[in-house]
């Protein structure tokens, strides 16, 4: 069975809510920095970013060469080769819409790497908060196994001295151990479980499953962050994504106007002559020649320019909807995490009430038992009442805190990218 490491040290150094939140850092930098899907979408980025510093940039100038395998004669010589060179510009503003359509590609791509960051440190809050409510619930399992053992030394005790007459029976020893095997195969089940979460947390973090966790001993509740519910579409990774691609259209669309436009090139040709015998004008005989050239194309046909202008405004129209449509969905989330954690604040606090109620209920009642004035019935249902709300409670706090983490998440309170990456 796997090993699990308490971190002793680490509580010696600091309270034990931010021991967790610092060993809970340590694993989300580790998850960061060794997660391949972050490091696919990273690169991605930086790609994109590559093609933008590529973008704005002339056509490459063409060089034509024509020669004559026989020399081709006219009046004032011979004609044996031509050399032409053309440079193409277009209408002013495509080079720099397409420099601008890149670059905004570029910041949605990071936009989008930013989401995955923050998803991926979301994640991680959700298996650790899973690992300590199960854990929390194998120490719960083993308090009672343990006040099942004191119950058995009093009925053991009694039993040999029939101190209590007919309470002091056998059968409540079997009883007891049958209890007790009850708890010994929950208490392994939740090792299990318990171990299946660390493996997956490991592989999260993309390394092997059986790497020792450092788990702090106890979970306690995070405080809910004040959050300005208006404030959280200027922080949302998928909006600011959605504004790039909208800047991205709107570049595209200049681009396309400016490209239905008149494109002019400007060049240069030279004619290599040889001499000839006879020549016309014999100051002309094999003077090579040059000649400048203009070149202009007509934009006659529109409907490739219209369609895409038509294009890239749509674009832009379904990327606004796609903002309107994601604000919404952030204060419904924001009303949805609140309406969730005072729910779950409540329960956190039955569950702490009654758990402390049994607890002293069992202390009273293994003194009465110890006494005759109640039987082991009675306690061992006491006890299952007290296990139940024990695991609820764990599960409570468990679910609390990632509520926190889920609204900080909402909120962007911790952005991951600002310290490890740059745009």
């Amino acid at each position: 069975m796997r090993k699990y490491i308490f971190c002793g040290l680490m509580l010696l150094a600091a309270s034990t809510a931010h021991a967790q939140r610092d060993s809970l850092a340590v694993y989300i930098d580790a998850a960061m920095n060794n997660s391949p899907a972050l490091a696919r979408q990273y690169q991605a980025y930086k790609a994109q970013l590559a093609s933008a510093c590529g973008e704005g940039q002339l056509s490459d100038p063409e060089l034509t060469l024509g020669f004559y395998p026989e020399a081709m004669n006219h009046v004032n010589g011979k004609q044996i080769a031509t050399f032409s060179l053309m440079q193409m510009f277009p209408w002013a503003g495509v080079l720099k819409s397409g420099r601008e359509q890149k670059e905004a590609q570029a910041r949605a791509s990071f936009q989008e790497f930013r989401q995955a960051v923050l998803d991926l440190a979301l994640d991680m809050q959700r298996q650790w908060f899973n690992m300590l409510s199960t854990q929390e619930k194998i120490k719960s399992v083993q308090r009672q196994r343990r006040l099942l053992a004191d119950i058995q030394r009093v009925a053991i005790y009694q039993y040999k001295n029939q101190t209590m007459g007919r309470n002091s029976r056998m059968s409540d020893q079997l009883r007891i151990e049958a209890e007790d095997k009850r708890l010994e195969e929950k208490k392994a089940s939740l090792e299990d479980e318990l171990r299946l979460l660390g493996q997956r947390f490991n592989l999260t973090m993309h390394r092997s499953p059986e790497a020792p966790l450092c788990l702090p001993d106890t979970i306690l509740l995070n405080a809910m962050p004040a959050v300005d519910e208006t404030q959280l579409a200027s922080k949302d990774p998928t909006i600011a994504q959605l504004e790039a691609q909208q800047q991205s259209f709107a570049a595209q669309d200049r681009m396309a106007k400016a490209q239905g436009m008149p494109k002019f090139g400007v060049g240069v040709e030279y004619m290599l002559n040889g001499k000839v015998d006879m020549p016309m004008m014999a100051n002309m005989n094999g003077k090579d020649m040059w000649m400048p050239m203009l070149k202009v194309t007509i934009p006659i046909f529109r409907r490739r320019t219209n369609m895409a202008r038509q294009s890239a405004q749509l674009m832009s129209q379904s990327a606004e909807s796609g903002i309107l449509q994601r604000q919404d969905a952030l204060k419904a989330a924001y009303l949805d995490i609140e309406n969730k954690a005072a729910d779950v604040d409540r329960k956190v606090k039955l569950y702490d009430s009654e758990t402390e109620i049994l607890n002293r209920t069992l202390r009273l009642m293994l003194d009465e038992y110890a006494n005759g004035t109640t039987s082991l019935t009675d306690i061992l249902q006491t006890q299952r009442e007290q296990i139940d709300y024990d695991l609820l409670r764990a599960e409570a706090y468990a679910q609390y805190n990632t509520l926190v983490a889920e609204m900080e998440r909402l909120a962007v309170s911790h952005d991951f990218t600002i310290s490890k990456f740059k745009e």
